[in-house]
């Protein structure tokens, strides 16, 4: 099942990238500043990869969000995955997993359907169709979330945005290939995920597709 393409698709949300700051070999500081919304300024720690660029390689990542302004990611926060395909021939594959102040997983959906795709795919002018759209399941039982780029067969240059609709105290990240990546964005204006999704519909990806077996963290 393909990822679906919002109607009207707005693009890429006005949002802010995190920065990416490495502090050890395997540990790094992520940050946003102003004109990020205030409950994202400050800076968060990860363990693992940074998981963007062919320059660093695949693996799992875990966030800590503690030290943010309301010690969360906030719901409302874009979720971008960059590049997810099969053009590299590799398993472009990410699961994630998120987590609750308790430590326990959040096993409702925590994500929304996607809010924006901006990019380039095979249709008439570089346009994005379906067919370019990665793979994607979610487990009812374990929380997780599977984007699967193996289904796209074709090289695209994409970027997907989803919105978190929880707020989330930790996040686990599996990257199984350099080739694509992903990204946190804070929101730039009061609420402009809310009304990208209400413009979408604010479908909410969950069970009403099929459901997948865990995939191994």
């Amino acid at each position: 099942m393909h990822l679906p393409i919002p109607s009207p698709n707005l693009g890429a949300p006005p949002a802010q990238s995190r920065t990416a700051t490495p502090i050890t070999s395997n540990t790094w500081e992520g940050s946003w500043t102003a004109p990020a919304q205030p409950d994202w300024i400050g800076s968060f720690q990860a363990t693992g990869p940074i998981p963007t660029s062919t320059t660093r390689p695949a693996g799992t990542t875990t966030y800590d969000f503690s030290t943010l302004p309301l010690n969360v990611l906030p719901a409302g926060t874009f979720f971008r995955f960059g590049d997810l395909d099969f053009g590299s021939a590799t398993n472009e594959i990410f699961t994630l997993a998120a987590f609750d102040s308790l430590g326990d997983a959040i096993t409702t959906p925590w994500l929304s359907d996607v809010v924006g795709v901006a990019g380039t795919g095979s249709g008439p002018g570089q346009s994005v169709l379906q067919q370019d759209m990665p793979g994607w399941s979610f487990d009812q039982t374990t929380g997780q979330y599977t984007f699967d780029g193996t289904t796209v067969s074709v090289n695209v240059n994409t970027s997907i945005f989803l919105e978190s609709l929880v707020d989330i105290t930790s996040l686990h990240v599996v990257r199984q290939s350099k080739f694509a990546n992903f990204n946190l964005s804070a929101p730039l204006v009061p609420g402009p995920g809310s009304l990208v999704s209400l413009a979408a519909g604010l479908a909410v990806l969950n069970g009403r597709r099929r459901q997948a077996p865990a995939h191994p963290a």
